[in-house]
């Protein structure tokens, strides 16, 4: 692990946080390696249901790549592939996981930070947050995956602004684009993220799982779909005895408390 990534655990919450404040947390290849090694371990982790995703220094989410790097990290070919590798890795890691994942987005959000919170199941931010895609200033290009993802959260029409006109989105407009599903005036931000991550941590596990891997399911081409799968985990949900506590829990007017089993 690096300390450029800090991660830390609340009970069913996980925190994975990018830590370069001097440098708006750009990212860089050891950010994307602590990354993937950090959601690898919450994955193994049963305890944990919730992952959450925020910058240090209360200015950025992460304002891009760290370009002071790509002569190190990106210059040669062959690293060229082996970070786009290592980053793919990471944002696969996060796309695929079981836990929820939650973009909490304070501050400048560019480049990799918006690959990252596209992964990311749901995206929320403060007032003061932008979001761009400065790829036509540097010269990079996008693998298949990564422009697919855009394009299913934001739209055909959006992404090309974001990358061709390199357009920068500000909060209200993200929101109005479906890159965030709310903006929150920022002193109420980080207390909402709170009592939001701590709600979905107590909720059912099983149906979590079942709504996630159902919603990712759709998003794959036809012929790549397990729809026997999807079925399976929705037939789990019925057959579970958190199904059971939660229909107690509701007739006897208290809150559940589920196991995931």
């Amino acid at each position: 692990m690096t300390d450029r990534i800090i991660t830390r655990k609340d009970g069913a919450i996980g925190h994975i946080v990018f830590n370069k404040p001097e440098k708006m947390n750009a990212i860089c290849l050891e950010m994307w390696e602590g990354m993937g090694e950090a959601m690898k371990q919450f994955e193994a982790d049963d305890e944990v249901r919730v992952v959450v995703f925020s910058g240090a220094g209360g200015k950025a989410f992460v304002a891009g790549a760290d370009v002071s790097k790509y002569a190190e990290e990106r210059g040669a070919a062959d690293a060229q592939e082996h970070y786009a590798k290592t980053g793919e890795v990471a944002l696969q890691a996060i796309y695929t996981s079981k836990k929820v994942t939650v973009a909490a987005i304070d501050g400048y959000c560019i480049g990799g930070g918006v690959s990252v919170a596209l992964v990311c199941d749901l995206r929320y931010c403060s007032a003061q947050s932008s979001f761009g895609q400065p790829a036509m200033n540097i010269g990079i290009g996008y693998r298949y995956s990564s422009l697919r993802r855009m394009v299913d959260i934001i739209g055909y029409g959006a992404s090309k602004d974001m990358l061709l006109g390199n357009l920068r989105f500000d909060a209200q407009e993200a929101y109005t684009k479906g890159l965030v599903g709310r903006v929150l005036p920022d002193a109420e931000f980080q207390p909402w993220i709170d009592k939001l991550v701590k709600t979905i941590s107590v909720g059912a596990p099983l149906t979590a799982h079942d709504i996630k891997y159902t919603l990712w399911t759709y998003a794959q081409d036809e012929s790549k779909r397990d729809l026997d799968r999807c079925e399976e985990l929705f037939q789990i949900c019925y057959a579970s005895e958190d199904y059971k506590e939660g229909v107690a829990a509701f007739a006897e007017k208290r809150k559940p408390v589920f196991t995931g089993k």
